[in-house]
């Protein structure tokens, strides 16, 4: 008898316009993502013209899982972009209900990036109920300061952060990604395997890039079966080639090419 087919409930923003979000885990995971928006756009907001819209989070979100649960599937939540604070209490809300078919979950804590936040204040202070729920997350340094409760701007001594983040979270694996060393940017693993991997830093920074590198890790150690650190690194250099390749084609977005 077949095993339940795992599906990846994916929780973010879509815009219409560019590729990040919602949108890079479709076209990296296809038919394995079920992307729930928490916020619709028609473009990036580094894009001129671009609305917002509201989606009925709660209603969608509760009969896709109702769905899953008739469809006998097994479930992977992955948590992005939250458009509203609420947001976070009903993803709780379904945490709980759904926990039979939720095997695993997987958090962005998207809000900040370069020591400045660009989320509301109440999203911020929503994040560490769902981090406490949550098996491995991926913070950038900015969003890792302000998770333990720092300011979002100042040194970026990892380290000290990842181990305030440890005390507060004891039970959540983190990978700590955007870590810059002088001309090299990678990710920082806190395990008993922990890891340290940098690539050279390219010229050009596209949105997506860090979608692209957690739906290639759910792609490679969940599906193809690869240990942990070394599905990050795939993901690293995957990543890592998208961005290149994009540059050489002078891509305004970010270029997801998929080489089996």
């Amino acid at each position: 008898m077949q095993g339940k087919q795992l599906y990846v409930l994916a929780v973010g923003s879509f815009a219409v316009h560019g590729t990040a979000s919602l949108k890079t885990f479709i076209a990296i995971l296809g038919e394995k993502v079920l992307p729930v928006p928490s916020l619709i756009l028609n473009g990036l907001t580094n894009m001129s013209l671009v609305k917002k819209f509201d989606p009925p989070f709660r209603e969608l979100l509760q009969s896709t899982l109702d769905l899953a649960v008739s469809r006998d599937l097994e479930l992977i939540l992955y948590i992005g972009y939250l458009g509203k604070d609420e947001q976070a209490n009903i993803i709780l809300q379904m945490i709980e209900a759904y926990s039979d078919i939720i095997k695993t979950i997987l958090t962005d804590p998207v809000c900040g990036d370069h020591g400045r936040t660009y989320v509301p204040q109440a999203v911020i202070d929503h994040w560490p109920p769902i981090i406490r729920h949550s098996d491995i997350v991926f913070p950038n340094i900015t969003e890792l300061r302000l998770l333990t409760g720092n300011a979002p701007d100042g040194a970026d001594i990892v380290l000290d952060f990842a181990e305030q983040f440890t005390s507060l979270y004891p039970s959540t694996t983190l990978v700590v990604t955007s870590v810059v060393e002088g001309s090299a940017i990678g990710f920082q693993t806190f395990t008993n395997q922990s890891l340290k991997y940098l690539h050279q830093l390219l010229p050009r920074n596209y949105g997506g890039s860090g979608d692209a590198f957690v739906a290639l890790f759910i792609l490679n150690h969940f599906y193809r079966g690869q240990p942990f650190n070394e599905a990050l690194r795939q993901a690293a250099d995957q990543t890592y080639s998208f961005i290149k390749n994009s540059i050489e084609l002078g891509a305004d977005d970010l270029v997801l090419e998929i080489k089996e």
